[in-house]
Protein backbone atom coordinates (compact mmCIF):
# COMPACT_ATOMS: atom_id res chain seq x y z
CA UNK A 1 0.00 0.00 0.00
CA UNK A 2 1.55 3.18 -1.22
CA UNK A 3 1.46 6.25 0.98
CA UNK A 4 1.72 8.84 -1.40
CA UNK A 5 -0.98 10.35 -3.22
CA UNK A 6 -1.03 9.66 -6.90
CA UNK A 7 -0.80 12.42 -9.11
CA UNK A 8 -2.18 12.62 -13.12
CA UNK A 9 0.25 12.10 -15.84
CA UNK A 10 -1.12 14.57 -18.14
CA UNK A 11 0.13 17.27 -15.75
CA UNK A 12 2.69 18.54 -18.07
CA UNK A 13 0.01 18.26 -21.35
CA UNK A 14 -0.05 21.52 -23.09
CA UNK A 15 -3.57 22.08 -23.43
CA UNK A 16 -6.74 24.84 -22.67
CA UNK A 17 -7.48 25.47 -19.20
CA UNK A 18 -10.66 26.70 -17.13
CA UNK A 19 -9.90 28.05 -14.07
CA UNK A 20 -6.68 26.56 -13.67
CA UNK A 21 -7.71 23.11 -14.66
CA UNK A 22 -6.35 21.04 -17.57
CA UNK A 23 -9.30 20.47 -20.12
CA UNK A 24 -7.71 17.05 -21.63
CA UNK A 25 -9.35 14.99 -23.87
CA UNK A 26 -10.70 11.52 -22.92
CA UNK A 27 -12.74 9.11 -24.36
CA UNK A 28 -16.33 9.80 -24.49
CA UNK A 29 -19.57 9.30 -26.06
CA UNK A 30 -21.02 12.79 -23.65
CA UNK A 31 -21.77 15.83 -25.25
CA UNK A 32 -19.44 18.82 -24.09
CA UNK A 33 -15.88 20.22 -25.67
CA UNK A 34 -14.08 16.80 -25.37
CA UNK A 35 -14.17 15.56 -28.86
CA UNK A 36 -14.54 19.02 -30.56
CA UNK A 37 -12.04 21.87 -31.46
CA UNK A 38 -12.60 23.09 -27.58
CA UNK A 39 -10.84 19.89 -25.91
CA UNK A 40 -9.91 17.87 -28.77
CA UNK A 41 -10.34 13.82 -28.65
CA UNK A 42 -8.48 11.60 -27.18
CA UNK A 43 -6.37 8.97 -29.36
CA UNK A 44 -4.09 7.51 -27.26
CA UNK A 45 -3.72 4.24 -25.85
CA UNK A 46 -4.01 3.50 -22.31
CA UNK A 47 -5.73 5.42 -19.51
CA UNK A 48 -7.07 8.97 -19.55
CA UNK A 49 -7.89 11.33 -17.17
CA UNK A 50 -10.96 10.12 -15.76
CA UNK A 51 -9.65 6.44 -15.60
CA UNK A 52 -6.74 8.06 -13.91
CA UNK A 53 -9.20 9.43 -11.64
CA UNK A 54 -10.96 6.13 -11.10
CA UNK A 55 -7.50 4.14 -10.48
CA UNK A 56 -6.35 6.51 -7.84
CA UNK A 57 -9.41 7.24 -6.51
CA UNK A 58 -8.43 4.95 -3.63
CA UNK A 59 -5.26 6.26 -3.10
CA UNK A 60 -5.71 9.82 -3.08
CA UNK A 61 -9.14 9.63 -1.13
CA UNK A 62 -7.05 8.97 2.28
CA UNK A 63 -4.80 12.14 1.43
CA UNK A 64 -5.69 15.53 3.82
CA UNK A 65 -2.85 17.25 1.94
CA UNK A 66 -2.63 17.02 -1.97
CA UNK A 67 0.26 18.81 -3.79
CA UNK A 68 -0.46 20.17 -6.94
CA UNK A 69 1.72 19.55 -9.38
CA UNK A 70 -0.58 20.67 -12.39
CA UNK A 71 -3.58 21.76 -14.15
CA UNK A 72 -4.87 17.98 -14.86
CA UNK A 73 -4.49 16.98 -10.85
CA UNK A 74 -7.07 19.64 -10.52
CA UNK A 75 -9.17 17.19 -13.01
CA UNK A 76 -8.15 14.39 -10.44
CA UNK A 77 -8.90 16.26 -7.25
CA UNK A 78 -12.36 17.59 -8.71
CA UNK A 79 -13.05 14.06 -9.79
CA UNK A 80 -12.05 11.98 -6.73
CA UNK A 81 -14.65 14.54 -4.62
CA UNK A 82 -17.12 13.95 -7.12
CA UNK A 83 -16.44 10.15 -7.00
CA UNK A 84 -16.63 9.90 -3.40
CA UNK A 85 -20.34 11.82 -3.55
CA UNK A 86 -21.26 9.18 -6.56
CA UNK A 87 -20.92 6.34 -4.45
CA UNK A 88 -22.84 7.53 -1.93
CA UNK A 89 -25.48 7.68 -3.96
CA UNK A 90 -25.22 4.14 -5.43
CA UNK A 91 -25.20 3.56 -1.85
CA UNK A 92 -28.42 4.07 -1.74
CA UNK A 93 -29.87 3.70 -6.11
CA UNK A 94 -30.18 -0.10 -5.20
CA UNK A 95 -30.25 -1.50 -8.49
CA UNK A 96 -28.03 -0.73 -11.41
CA UNK A 97 -30.67 1.45 -13.52
CA UNK A 98 -32.11 3.39 -11.01
CA UNK A 99 -28.25 4.10 -10.30
CA UNK A 100 -27.52 5.34 -14.02
CA UNK A 101 -30.68 7.75 -13.66
CA UNK A 102 -29.21 8.81 -10.57
CA UNK A 103 -25.57 9.59 -11.79
CA UNK A 104 -27.11 11.01 -14.42
CA UNK A 105 -29.22 13.43 -13.11
CA UNK A 106 -26.24 14.30 -10.52
CA UNK A 107 -23.83 15.10 -13.01
CA UNK A 108 -26.53 17.52 -15.14
CA UNK A 109 -27.00 19.38 -11.46
CA UNK A 110 -25.78 22.99 -11.91
CA UNK A 111 -22.30 22.87 -10.33
CA UNK A 112 -20.53 25.38 -8.25
CA UNK A 113 -17.59 27.52 -9.81
CA UNK A 114 -14.28 28.25 -8.54
CA UNK A 115 -14.60 31.75 -6.16
CA UNK A 116 -18.15 30.90 -5.59
CA UNK A 117 -19.17 30.44 -1.97
CA UNK A 118 -19.56 26.21 -1.56
CA UNK A 119 -17.04 25.44 -4.23
CA UNK A 120 -14.74 22.98 -2.07
CA UNK A 121 -11.73 23.41 -3.73
CA UNK A 122 -11.12 27.76 -3.90
CA UNK A 123 -7.88 26.99 -2.53
CA UNK A 124 -6.71 24.81 -5.34
CA UNK A 125 -8.68 26.40 -8.32
CA UNK A 126 -8.17 29.39 -10.43
CA UNK A 127 -11.01 31.81 -10.16
CA UNK A 128 -12.42 32.38 -13.93
CA UNK A 129 -11.29 35.00 -15.59
CA UNK A 130 -14.05 36.30 -17.60
CA UNK A 131 -17.10 34.21 -19.05
CA UNK A 132 -15.78 32.63 -21.37
CA UNK A 133 -13.22 30.20 -18.49
CA UNK A 134 -17.05 30.05 -16.49
CA UNK A 135 -18.63 28.26 -19.46
CA UNK A 136 -15.56 26.65 -20.41
CA UNK A 137 -15.24 25.22 -16.84
CA UNK A 138 -18.89 24.20 -16.47
CA UNK A 139 -19.01 22.69 -20.00
CA UNK A 140 -16.00 20.82 -18.98
CA UNK A 141 -17.05 19.23 -15.62
CA UNK A 142 -20.62 18.55 -16.78
CA UNK A 143 -19.07 16.12 -19.56
CA UNK A 144 -16.52 14.89 -17.35
CA UNK A 145 -18.73 14.43 -14.36
CA UNK A 146 -21.16 12.39 -16.74
CA UNK A 147 -18.60 10.28 -18.08
CA UNK A 148 -17.03 9.86 -15.05
CA UNK A 149 -20.21 8.52 -13.57
CA UNK A 150 -21.07 6.25 -16.49
CA UNK A 151 -17.34 4.27 -16.25
CA UNK A 152 -18.13 4.53 -12.21
CA UNK A 153 -21.25 2.03 -12.58
CA UNK A 154 -19.71 -0.54 -14.72
CA UNK A 155 -17.25 -0.55 -11.56
CA UNK A 156 -19.75 -0.72 -8.97
CA UNK A 157 -21.98 -3.30 -10.54
CA UNK A 158 -20.96 -6.94 -11.59
CA UNK A 159 -22.05 -7.61 -15.28
CA UNK A 160 -25.53 -8.96 -13.62
CA UNK A 161 -26.17 -6.00 -12.31
CA UNK A 162 -25.46 -6.46 -9.29
CA UNK A 163 -23.24 -4.21 -6.62
CA UNK A 164 -19.68 -5.20 -6.53
CA UNK A 165 -16.99 -4.24 -3.99
CA UNK A 166 -15.29 -1.35 -6.11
Amino acid sequence: ESTMARHSAYNKEAVPTACGASMLPFRTTCKGPVNTGKAGAFDGAGEDIVDEALTYYRANVLFRNYELQGGADRVIIYLTLYISACLARLEKAGDIKNAEKVLQAYAWESIKLPGQDGFPFNGFFEKAKDRTDEEDFKAYFKQAREECGQRLIKLAFTSEGKPSKF
